[in-house]
């Protein structure tokens, strides 16, 4: 059986991938990747060599510094998990013909994979934050509604969206800081990072049939298991504890867990998976055409049915199981404490056999019959509801639907209320339905008008929340450095319309500096709002003074058109400002006026990231330098000469540059300065680098060295670009003598 800790080394090897190819290798005790065999993620690289995932570049390399692409880590994820199903291409920069394409869409049909409302960006860099969000949502893990990162001095800066799956994975010991206590969210994660990571994360890779005993409840199991590898009557048997279970799409095997301690199961494949003994799961997600039992003694929190046909029996004890997708079948011998029908189901069965208990039912699809000789003791038809059967006896049903509920040979008409007595007979009626329409996973809200005003006790009478009819500025840098694409991630807008005030959040992660068409340089970002003659604006930060002060005539003037529709575009510049006091504007036309209320909900790129530094002291290290300069300079044996004008060993520097302006780096060793180099100039582009000899040179004019006789130390670099400072992390030298 070939398990250990797989996906780990997936991810990151993976990433090259409009390259990479899969391969069968025999295992041998021999570097498989040469150029990452002094690499401290070098296990990890072998594990998936060994494992057929990966064999490196074009040219036989791994790379393991190189940053991954969104398209490349979705590639991975499809490779890993046998992803089968694709979803319709929704996003404006995929055309379908990338080498990539076939795998975000994947990926998306997965749910692994969001773009920021318009685009994917799969070419853009993978962040720390995007990996472990794509990497958590695989596992089917469900993020903390409280999420709590204040152990990292830098948590705060990751994006709500994230936070949610990151803060979990962090108290599993799987995400861990990149020094001085740092998370560095936003900072773009290369191969090696990325394998030792999920290294942590994978405990148990199962790729053929037999019994597995898990034994880390920080670890994630994953099972893929190819038709080839299948075995007829044989299964994979789980037993231990492990943080969660997946079972790609691509096993043709049939999984049963006994006494088996889990947080997730995630059945994406269509085998048949048994949850016997003392099993205990958290949630269970079936997101195919699967069957899955839970025995008389196993228990679930909570249950999913995304996976049209999907099939449950519960025997055990279940908290709530939702059913969103067609023909979906639950049949409880067991107990049960609600079932919720979501408005995207159809189709749907649920029998409560003899001896059976169903505590609540929650209907908003379409077409369901809850049948059978068990107790369920009452049914909410919600608002949306049609075509809805009830055969059991003594079900209370309050029928908030606007269409009548079949009940035995009779029916419960709109809002009102009865219990059925079984198929053969027609319900008592009861009068007026309770009006309790719980099902919050419609997305329907109140039903309310919100037009009467009225203080009575029983209804809330709270407005229904609607969105406001704005959209995204588009973003461009009007100097041409930066790809519009590239300018933020997750771009997004929400908002809410209370009355006259609309309150709006501008969504984005790593949103860069940039140049206006005023040619002014700041983090700029905005939104639009419908355009119409006579509109007067008037836009400011903080809260809405009383005297609104001089309109800026400049937004009327910015137009900009999306699905045949004109919108006035508003622009924030967020550097140096505090992000929660927020921002306002007020839309004046003759005697109307509507405000509104901004709050950012986003992070900026930091002014240099993916800080590398290492001492270059032979081939390997030498070859980390960008390629900018070892394509001009490749490497030279005579650099190991002592007396060589080049001569080894150096301290190497490499970040990616994300402002442009000048630009200060300052060395310390063992906490005192060693050296500072200033550039009156600087580019926004990845890959910049610095170079010093750690003594000085044969020759050393023209050359940047340390003017010292002992180089070994601890080395940090500080670089410091508009007004900001990022600093590596500490490099301790301790040459060998020669």
């Amino acid at each position: 059986m070939q398990m250990k800790k797989t996906l780990a080394a997936i991810l990151s090897t993976s990433m090259t991938l409009s390259m990479l190819s899969v391969s069968a290798f025999a295992a041998e005790d021999k570097p498989l990747m040469e150029d990452a065999a002094n690499s401290w993620a070098a296990s990890s690289i072998d594990r998936w060599v060994q494992q057929g995932i990966v064999q490196g570049d074009a040219d036989g390399s791994f790379k393991p510094y190189r940053s991954l692409t969104r398209g490349e880590l979705a590639t991975v994820f499809v490779r890993m998990f046998g992803l089968t199903e694709k979803a319709e291409n929704r996003y404006d920069d995929l055309d379908g013909s990338e080498w990539y394409a076939d795998a975000v869409l994947r990926c998306t049909a997965a749910g692994i994979l969001e773009g920021d409302g318009r685009n994917v960006n799969a070419t853009a860099p993978v962040t720390r934050q995007e990996a472990m969000t794509m990497f958590a949502r695989a596992m089917g893990m469900t993020p903390d509604a409280s999420p709590d990162l204040s152990q990292f001095t830098d948590g705060s800066e990751t994006a709500g969206w994230a936070a949610g799956y990151m803060a979990p994975l962090a108290k599993m010991g799987i995400l861990q800081g990149v020094g001085a206590d740092r998370i560095a969210p936003h900072d773009n994660i290369d191969r090696a990072s990325t394998m030792t990571l999920l290294d942590k994360a994978i405990e148990e890779y199962i790729t053929a049939p037999g019994d597995v005993v898990l034994e880390n409840g920080n670890g994630f199991t994953v099972i893929n298991i190819a038709a080839s590898a299948a075995r007829a009557n044989d299964a994979v048997g789980l037993s231990g504890t492990t943080a969660g279970v997946v079972i790609s799409a691509g096993t043709q095997t049939d999984v049963a867990a006994a006494d088996l301690t889990a947080d997730t199961i995630r059945v994406d494949g269509s085998a048949a998976v048994s949850l016997e003994g003392n099993t205990t799961a958290g949630h269970v997600a079936v997101n195919a055409a699967a069957t899955v039992a839970i025995g008389a003694d196993a228990q679930a929190d909570a249950v999913t049915l995304s996976g049209a046909q999907a099939e449950l029996s519960a025997a055990g004890t279940v908290g709530t199981v939702t059913i969103a997708s067609d023909r979906n079948q639950l049949t409880v011998t067991g107990t049960v404490s609600a079932v919720e029908v979501t408005r995207d189901a159809s189709e749907t069965t649920v029998s409560a056999e003899a001896g059976g208990q169903i505590d609540t039912v929650s209907a908003a699809g379409t077409g369901m019959t809850v049948q059978g000789e068990g107790t369920v003791s009452s049914l909410v038809a919600s608002e949306g509801a049609s075509d809805i059967t009830v055969n059991t006896s003594g079900t209370r049903i309050d029928n908030n639907s606007s269409e009548a509920v079949t009940a035995g040979t009779g029916t419960i008409e709109p809002g009102k209320a009865g219990t059925s007595q079984g198929a053969e007979q027609a319900p008592t009626q009861d009068g007026p339905s309770s009006g309790s329409d719980s099902d919050d996973s419609a997305g329907g809200g109140s039903n309310n008008s919100g037009g009467s005003g009225g203080s009575g006790s029983g209804d809330s009478g709270a407005e229904e929340e609607q969105q406001a009819d704005i959209v995204k500025a588009p973003l461009f840098d009007q100097s041409g450095t930066i790809e519009a694409e590239k300018l933020v991630q997750d771009y997004r807008i929400s908002s809410t319309v209370k009355a006259d005030v609309t309150e709006v959040t501008i969504h984005g992660t790593r949103l860069m500096k940039h140049e206006n068409a005023q040619h002014s340089y700041n983090y700029w970002i905005g939104f639009g709002i419908p355009a119409a003659e006579g509109n007067t604006y008037y836009a400011g930060y903080g809260e809405v003074p009383e005297a609104l002060g001089e309109p800026v005539a400049s937004i009327a003037d910015r137009t900009y058109e999306e699905n045949g529709k004109a919108y006035n575009t508003v622009y924030f510049g967020l550097k140096d400002r505090d992000l929660e006091e927020g921002a306002y504007v007020v839309v004046k036309n003759g005697e109307e006026a509507v405000t509104y209320k901004v709050s950012f909900d986003v992070t900026l790129a930091p002014v240099a990231e993916n800080l590398q530094l290492w001492i270059v002291n032979d081939e390997e290290s030498y070859n980390r330098i960008p390629s900018d300069y070892t394509a001009s300079y490749p490497w030279d044996e005579s650099y190991l000469e002592p007396d060589n004008a080049a001569a080894l060993p150096w301290l190497a520097l490499s970040y990616d540059s994300n402002v442009t302006g000048t630009v200060d780096i300052q060395v310390t060793k063992d906490g005192e300065p060693v050296g500072t180099i200033h550039h009156e100039s600087s580019t926004v582009n990845p890959g910049r680098y610095q170079l010093w000899h750690l003594t000085k040179p044969a020759e050393s004019e023209g050359k940047d060295y340390f003017d010292q006789v002992d180089p070994a130390g601890t080395y940090v670099v500080t670089i410091t670009k508009d007004g900001q400072t990022v600093t590596t992390e500490e490099l301790v030298y301790a040459p060998k003598s020669r």
